[in-house]
């Protein structure tokens, strides 16, 4: 109910006297406060209707009246009516030149209307639209709650919400980080939040933009912030994967161990969405045990709207323990790393590992190469490449073979041992206080084996290069057993 709904009803005769500041006509009501008080304020709240007879107010200086309206205006009341009758046979001139300095509506009740009669009606009627709010909230709970029972996509009640309210409404983790939104603001800046029920790991709220004032929040969106929870919770905390079949394919081909032949890349590259000819970027988001799995996936995605607003193309796949984001066709400015570290300042104890690859060859390369450093937590940049990803490059079988007979002799010498220790040594550049305490094994007995190694093999291991060629054969022949 507004003050102006009082100077319409002409069962009420009230003249509205001094109409207030613009747009003060179409302030609620929330209820009914009669009141004789020089200072009523203590026992008023917001958008009160103050009624009054003045009988504590029969005085003629105008800073009284305007010390009453000033503090009835700092409440703030939604108006003030005054009741004619035996105190005051007339309005005081000085209310009403302190309600129009203040911009307060002031409303003139003529003395056959008892205050009551206001009373009733205005209960009746905010009893009404009550009733009308929870009706229609009710109502949207109950239809967004067979959408989701249907199948449909948060996405999808959000939309009926943002049409319901006629605003944008969204939903923000407790950083305020949009994950979903849907509806238009319509260019309104009126901005309101409601929590939404969620566990204490994650907390999220629904956020409404655009919102007319003539609309109740509470009651309407009340009920169906429960069922946005619910399918909220199912979303973020369920073993169903969000990304699509498409997605999961292509991005699990990445990963194979055997490499498929490019054109065949190319063609799930294709079916995903993604151009086979453009640049890739990608962000692998790991965690420990210690982290709820409904946080990971929130923040998982919230990774993912946020590379959104910047690259044309973001596909999500996820695994026990590691999220991958892959993306593609970049439309904002600055570096990818330097985008996703503000993604995660709120989770430290990630493990974040960003990496980019110029062709969809070099593709599957990279994200092994990422794979393998994500661990410790912080957000980094994956080296360009390492001895592992350069071995995975190579597929001569030749080589294989080349590098098995190279190493053929020390197996011949010792079993497994010669072997380990040149491993050590060359993991540990040398250094015989490392390589010891590894092998568990004596100074003395390592040098007796590089020796025996040495002479095995026809080579000197204080050749650099020897020592190289060393270290790859290792590598091939460990990826090939």
């Amino acid at each position: 109910m507004r003050v102006s709904d009082l100077v319409d009803d002409p069962d009420l005769k009230i003249s509205l006297r001094v109409p207030g500041t613009p747009g003060r006509l179409a302030r609620p009501i929330t209820w009914c406060a009669p009141t004789e008080h020089m200072d009523p304020t203590p026992f008023l709240s917001v958008n009160a209707l103050v009624l009054t007879n003045g009988m504590g107010l029969n005085v003629k200086d105008y800073r009284i009246w305007e010390a009453y309206v000033e503090r009835l205006m700092e409440v703030p009341v939604s108006g003030l009516v005054f009741g004619l009758g035996a105190a005051h046979r007339e309005l005081p001139s000085g209310l009403v030149e302190a309600c129009e300095a203040h911009g307060l509506p002031l409303l003139e009740l003529p003395p056959e209307v008892p205050f009551v009669l206001v009373m009733r009606h205005v209960e009746h009627v905010i009893a009404t639209e009550r009733y009308e709010e929870l009706r229609s909230g009710w109502e949207l709970a109950d239809e967004c709650t067979r959408l989701a029972a249907d199948g449909r996509s948060l996405a999808t009640v959000l939309e009926r919400v943002a049409s319901f309210v006629q605003a944008r409404v969204t939903v923000v983790d407790d950083v305020g980080f949009e994950l979903i939104g849907a509806g238009d603001a319509a260019g309104g800046t009126a901005r309101t939040t409601l929590r939404i029920p969620s566990g204490e790991s994650q907390r999220f709220r629904l956020m409404i933009e655009g919102i007319k004032s003539t609309v109740v929040l509470q009651p309407i969106l009340g009920p169906v912030a429960a069922v946005i929870a619910m399918q909220l919770s199912y979303t973020l905390g369920s073993r169903s994967p969000l990304h699509s079949r498409e997605a999961a394919r292509f991005m699990e081909a990445l990963y194979e161990e055997r490499a498929m032949t490019p054109a065949q890349l190319k063609r799930l590259a294709v079916d995903t969405g993604f151009d086979p000819d453009e640049t890739w970027g990608s962000v692998l988001i790991g965690a420990s045990k210690e982290i709820p799995r409904l946080k990971l996936r929130a923040i998982a995605w919230r990774a993912r709207v946020g590379l959104e607003t910047n690259y044309g193309i973001v596909r999500f796949m996820e695994e026990k323990g590691l999220t991958t984001l892959l993306v593609q066709q970049k439309r904002g400015t600055g570096g990818l790393l330097e985008m996703v570290r503000d993604f995660f300042n709120d989770a430290p104890e990630l493990a974040v590992v960003v990496t980019e690859a110029s062709t969809l060859n070099e593709l599957p390369l990279a994200l092994s190469l990422a794979r393998r450093h994500v661990g410790k937590p912080g957000v980094r940049s994956a080296p360009l490449a390492d001895l592992t990803g350069i071995v995975q490059g190579l597929p001569s079988a030749g080589l294989v073979a080349m590098s098995q007979r190279l190493l053929a002799p020390l197996a011949s010498e010792g079993g497994t041992a010669l072997r380990d220790t040149l491993a050590s040594y060359l993991r540990h550049s040398g250094s015989s206080r490392e390589i010891c305490e590894e092998l568990f094994i004596h100074r003395n007995t390592l040098t007796y084996r590089l020796r025996k190694i040495e002479d095995a093999l026809g080579l000197d291991l204080s050749d650099g290069e020897v020592r190289a060629t060393c270290l790859l054969a290792l590598s091939i022949v460990a990826a090939h057993a």
